[in-house]
């Protein structure tokens, strides 16, 4: 299982929440889906050979939502550290 970590900067409330889950686990493949409001942050575990974290940003692109870029020279959240 691959894990990606993304930071969606509108989640900010319960619903906006709610649905940046629903169009996370629409993707196939998506297994977990674990979200922190305080930070604005979805960690996704996913099976790499049915997803990818390119289909993790498109989802919730054609949700409506945009996924902040990943901070240069920063951990990319994959262990847990982010």
């Amino acid at each position: 299982m691959q894990t990606a970590l993304l930071t969606i900067p509108a989640m900010q409330n319960q619903t906006v929440a709610l649905a940046v889950a629903q169009a996370l686990e629409a993707v196939t493949g998506v297994e977990t889906v674990h979200l922190t409001l305080a930070t604005g942050r979805a960690r996704v575990g996913f099976d790499e050979a049915r997803a990818s974290a390119e289909q993790l940003r498109d989802a919730l692109f054609a949700a409506g939502f945009t996924v902040a870029p990943p901070a240069s020279g920063g951990c990319c959240g994959g262990c847990g550290g982010g």
